[in-house]
C-alpha cells in the first residue's frame, strides 16, 4: 500500500505511536496526544530536521519538507485553549472574531507566521456576492460558475455560498465597517483597491474583541487523539521555541502552497518554470497539517493564473513592472509560440467577455512548451502616450486608464536578461530567439508577422482579433519577451463539508478541525473563474464560527450576529450581484 494512501488503521497505528521510534530518531517524541508534556531540549533542532522526520510521516511523500511540517515534537510550553485559527487574512480573522463575538468568554487565538497581519488578504481587490440569492438564483448562478470553471467544482459549497453570501457581507461590511467603493470595475472592491484596508480596519477590533493574536507564530503540527479528534496544534514561536495550544477546534486559514515550488511540484501538473508566484507565505502549511488526518493527501492544486506575464519563474520581471503589465496584460499583446506561430482563437475575450481573457490566458500560455510576447518600439510609444486596456488590476484599470506607463527605463533593466530579446529586423528577432529555442522556426515566425501586420492594414486575421486591438509591428526596435504565468495563488486541496469541517475520503468530517479560504477544495479548476477568494474566504470562516459556537463550544449564535446595517444600505436597492471584473452576473 502506498504511503499517500494509507489506511484508518495504519494511521491511527502510527498516530497512536508504534511508529515513535522511527520519528523519534529524527524529530524527538511524536506527539499522539494533547498532554501536556516536559520540555524537550531538542525540540527546537527538531522542527528544522524535518526531511530526515518526514520518512516516517503520513505527510507529503516525496516531499522534503524542511521545516517539518505536519510533524509534532515535544513542546517547549503547553497552554490551553477553546479554538485556535491559523492565518489573519479575511478567513482567519473573520473565524476568528465571529466566533469571539458569539461566545465572548470562550480563549480564541489566532497564530500569524508572518510579523505583519492580512496575509494575502493585503493584496486581494475584493468583491463578490453581496448579497443573499434566492435558491433559483442560486441554482442558475452555481450552472453558470460549473460551466465557466469546466464542472471541476464542488456544486453543494457554490449554492450554500451563494444563499448565505449576503448574511457574511452584512457583518462584514455593514457590522465591522470594511469600506468598499465603486471603481468603475464592474463591482465594488475594498476601499483603495486592496484589502490592506480591509485588515487594517478589522485587526484592532479583533484585539478589543479579546482576540490573542501571535505574530512570527507558525503553526506547523496538529495534535491529534486519533485520526478524526483534533486536539490542538502546536507552533513555532518568534524564540524558535515549540509551544503546544490545546483546544477544542482548529480552524486553517492559511492560504495555497503558491510560493512553495518544490511542495507545489508534488501538486500540480503544470510547468512551475512558467508559473510566477505574487504573495506572501503560501507555503503549504496547513495542507501538509490536515494530511495527519484521517483526510489523507490533499487534492491537486490549481494554478490561478491572472493575465500572462513576462520573465521566469526563478527571474520574473516583476508584476508591479509597467513592463509586465504593456507586454502580457493587453488585449492588444501579440504572442508566439516554440514555432514561431500565433497559436489560440484571439476572438473569444470579447465574445465571451473579459473575463475569460484574463483567466484563460495563462492557462493557454502552459499549453505551450513556451511562448514569447512581441512588440516595437510604436507599442513603446503607445504605452508611454498612455494608450493601454488593462491595469495591474480591477481598480488601477479602472481609475488610472489613460496615464502613461514607465517602459524605457523598464526595457533597460531586463535588456541583458536571458528571457529578453531585442533586434533590429524580425528576422534578426527570431534568429536570437531560435539560438535558444531549437523548434522556433524564423520562417514562421516572419510570416506571421507579415500576416499580422497585414490584418493591422484591414486584412482578414486568422485568430479572429478585432481589428482595433492588432497594433502593427513594423517600428524598429523589435522586443520579444519569454511569457509565463502571474500566478496570485493555488486553488484546491482540503476538502470540507457546508459547515466547513474538514472531512475524510467518505465525507466524515474530522472533530475539531475547520478549514476556510483558498486552502479548501471544490471552488477552482485549471481555469480561474474570478472573484471568489475573499467570499470564499468570508463565507467559509462565518459557517465555521458557527458551528464551533453551537457545536464545540455549546453555546448559541444570535439572531443579528450580522448586525442591522444591510447591504441593500449600502449599495443601493437596485443593486444586483455581480461578478467585480465585469463578466455577466454570477
Amino acid at each position: 500500500m502506498s504511503e499517500l494512501n494509507l489506511s484508518r488503521l495504519d494511521r491511527r497505528t502510527f498516530l497512536k505511536g508504534s511508529m515513535a521510534a522511527t520519528a523519534a530518531a529524527a524529530a524527538g517524541s511524536l506527539l499522539a496526544a494533547c498532554a501536556p508534556q516536559a520540555p524537550a531540549n531538542n525540540s527546537a533542532t527538531a522542527l528544522g530536521d524535518g526531511a530526515a522526520a518526514s520518512a516516517g510521516s503520513p505527510v507529503a511523500s516525496g516531499y522534503a519538507n524542511p521545516d517539518g511540517i505536519g510533524i509534532p515534537v515535544t513542546p517547549d510550553t503547553t497552554e490551553e485553549a477553546d479554538v485556535v485559527v491559523i492565518g489573519s487574512g479575511m478567513g482567519g480573522l473573520t473565524a476568528a472574531m465571529l466566533t469571539k463575538e458569539q461566545a465572548p468568554e470562550a480563549v480564541v487565538v489566532l497564530l500569524e507566521k508572518q510579523s505583519t497581519l492580512g496575509g494575502n488578504t493585503n493584496f486581494a481587490e475584493g468583491g463578490g456576492g453581496f448579497l443573499n440569492m434566492t435558491p433559483e438564483e442560486a441554482r442558475a448562478a452555481v450552472q453558470a460558475e460549473m460551466i465557466q470553471r469546466n464542472f471541476v467544482v464542488d456544486p453543494s459549497l457554490f449554492y450554500a455560498l451563494k444563499t448565505q453570501q449576503g448574511d457574511c457581507a452584512d457583518w462584514l461590511f455593514g457590522k465591522h465597517g470594511v469600506a468598499i467603493k465603486d471603481y468603475g470595475s464592474g463591482q465594488p472592491l475594498y476601499k483603495g483597491g486592496t484589502g490592506a484596508s480591509a485588515v487594517a480596519t478589522l485587526a484592532p477590533q479583533a484585539e478589543q474583541l479579546g482576540v490573542d493574536i501571535r505574530t512570527d507564530a507558525r503553526a506547523f503540527a496538529l495534535v491529534l487523539d486519533d485520526e478524526y479528534t483534533v486536539t490542538g496544534l502546536q507552533y513555532k514561536a518568534k524564540d524558535g521555541s515549540v509551544v503546544q495550544l490545546n483546544a477544542r477546534a482548529v480552524v486553517v486559514a492559511s492560504g495555497g502552497m503558491n510560493t512553495n515550488p518544490e511542495l507545489l511540484e508534488l501538486y500540480s501538473n503544470v510547468d512551475l518554470g512558467k508559473v510566477m508566484p505574487l504573495g506572501v507565505g503560501q507555503d503549504g502549511d496547513g495542507h501538509l497539517m490536515v494530511e495527519q488526518t484521517a483526510h489523507g493527501r490533499t487534492g491537486l492544486q490549481t494554478i490561478d493564473g491572472f493575465f500572462a506575464g513576462i520573465g521566469t519563474a526563478a527571474d520574473p520581471c516583476g508584476f508591479d513592472s509597467d513592463l509586465n503589465t504593456a507586454a502580457g496584460f493587453q488585449f492588444s499583446s501579440m504572442f508566439v509560440n516554440q514555432y514561431g506561430d500565433r497559436f489560440y482563437d484571439e476572438s473569444f475575450g470579447f465574445n465571451t467577455g473579459s473575463q475569460l481573457f484574463f483567466t484563460c490566458i495563462p492557462q493557454v500560455i502552459l499549453s505551450q512548451s513556451q511562448a514569447f510576447s512581441v512588440f516595437d518600439e510604436s507599442y513603446v510609444q503607445k504605452w508611454e502616450a498612455g494608450q493601454w486596456q488593462n491595469g495591474h488590476n480591477g481598480f488601477d484599470s479602472a481609475t488610472k486608464q489613460g496615464s502613461p506607463l514607465v517602459i524605457r527605463s523598464e526595457i533597460e533593466r531586463v535588456a541583458d536578461k536571458d528571457w529578453f530579446y531585442q533586434a533590429d529586423t524580425i528576422e534578426a528577432l527570431g534568429q536570437a530567439i531560435a539560438a535558444d529555442v531549437p523548434g522556433f522556426s524564423v520562417e514562421h515566425f516572419t510570416r506571421t508577422v507579415e500576416a499580422y501586420n497585414a490584418a493591422a492594414e484591414g486584412a482578414p486575421d486568422e485568430f479572429g482579433k478585432p481589428r482595433e486591438m492588432i497594433w502593427a509591428l513594423a517600428t524598429p526596435p523589435f522586443y520579444a519577451a519569454k511569457a509565463g504565468v502571474n500566478a496570485y495563488n493555488t486553488n484546491g486541496g482540503i476538502h470540507i463539508n457546508t459547515d466547513a469541517q474538514v472531512v475524510d475520503p467518505d465525507g466524515a468530517p474530522i472533530s475539531g478541525l475547520y478549514a476556510s479560504g483558498i486552502a479548501t477544495a471544490g471552488w477552482d479548476s485549471q481555469v480561474y473563474g474570478g472573484g471568489t477568494n475573499q467570499p470564499v474566504a468570508l463565507w467559509c470562516s462565518c459557517v465555521a464560527a458557527r458551528h464551533i459556537v453551537e457545536n464545540v463550544l455549546g453555546g448559541s449564535f444570535a439572531d443579528d450576529w450580522k448586525g442591522d446595517v444591510p447591504m441593500s444600505s449600502i449599495l443601493g436597492e437596485g443593486y444586483t450581484n455581480g461578478n467585480p471584473l465585469g463578466h455577466g452576473d454570477e
